[in-house]
């Protein structure tokens, strides 16, 4: 009994403040039922498949909530607004925003009152897909005497994903910018793809191989007289001979003769009652030592083929 007394009596004013502040968390911690508070919570906003919101919205609305918070500072779960637009068509829509779509822990006893903004205006587009062309972006002019003879990237298409609005005006989409500005040799880079608007994927979402073939200025030649074969010995071509304009580089000495190329026509499936049929020639270099050496133009453009009769 002495031993109780003494742990009752002992630091007696320490005990009393003690007890005091318990209580008074206790107060604040249980809060006040009939209390209003304004409080922020997520929104989150179901959307159709395949369709996207391309308007402006916010992550968060302020609701007006009445009861006491000490549930909620406990709960694991986080206070959301729920916005179904899962069966809305395509196009501008203006949503109510309702106290009852507020979706608190079964636990807090919240009780909400008001929502703010009372209504938001969304826009809902089909997201499409899209494949373009990937462009080279360049800056500045090679070095003296130098030509930019090919330029190649690999994959040479990109597929864009996104809003309709977003995706139906590209034609092609961008590299970053390759510096060409005093270069005299060939470029090699790998390179992302330069979009501007963050609301399009891509794929491939990673570097895209550039290559810049450069080399010394080109001058034109003409080679004449080059004769032209046909893969099939029943069929004839007139003219047999064809001409070609062959960029060559001005630091090749050798002038390129009709005996350096081959012009060959490939046979289609040509009906018996085909009279005259007229193909593309396909020139190109017999050893292509030089890749700088290109055929540019062939004249005349189409022979035509015919048929050998048989006597």
């Amino acid at each position: 009994m002495r031993l109780i007394k003494e742990l009752l009596v002992e630091n007696w004013g320490l005990k009393i403040t003690a007890v005091f502040l318990a209580f008074f968390l206790w107060l604040v911690v249980r809060g006040d039922p009939s209390a209003e508070r304004i409080i922020s919570v997520s929104l989150e906003i179901r959307v159709p498949r395949n369709m996207e919101i391309t308007s402006d919205r916010p992550n968060t609305v302020d609701v007006t909530v009445r009861g006491a918070f000490s549930n909620l500072w406990f709960s694991a779960s986080i206070p959301t607004y729920v916005i179904d637009l899962e069966t809305y068509d395509e196009g501008e829509h203006v949503v109510l925003l309702s106290p009852q779509s507020v979706r608190f822990p079964r636990t807090s006893g919240l009780e909400p009152i008001a929502v703010r903004p009372a209504r938001l205006k969304v826009k809902l587009e089909r997201t499409i897909i899209k494949e373009v062309p990937i462009r080279v972006a360049t800056r500045g002019e090679p070095g003296p005497g130098i030509d930019i003879y090919d330029i190649a990237v690999r994959p040479a298409t990109a597929i864009l994903s996104g809003p309709r609005s977003s995706i139906e005006k590209l034609r092609d989409v961008s590299t970053e910018t390759v510096s060409l500005t005093s270069q005299r040799q060939t470029i090699r880079r790998f390179l992302n793809l330069d979009i501007r608007d963050d609301s399009v994927h891509s794929t491939p979402v990673g570097p895209i191989e550039v290559n810049i073939q450069l080399g010394p200025h080109r001058r034109i030649e003409k080679v004449a007289k080059i004769p032209v074969v046909v893969d099939d010995k029943i069929f004839t071509v007139n003219p047999r001979w064809i001409s070609a304009s062959v960029l060559v580089p001005i630091t090749y000495e050798k002038a390129p003769a009709p005996a350096d190329f081959l012009a060959t026509v490939a046979i289609p499936n040509i009906g018996p009652n085909d009279a005259v049929v007229k193909l593309r020639p396909q020139v190109r270099l017999k050893n292509p030592a030089d890749p700088a050496i290109v055929v540019k133009e062939v004249q005349p453009a189409e022979v035509e083929v015919r048929r050998i009769k048989k006597s």
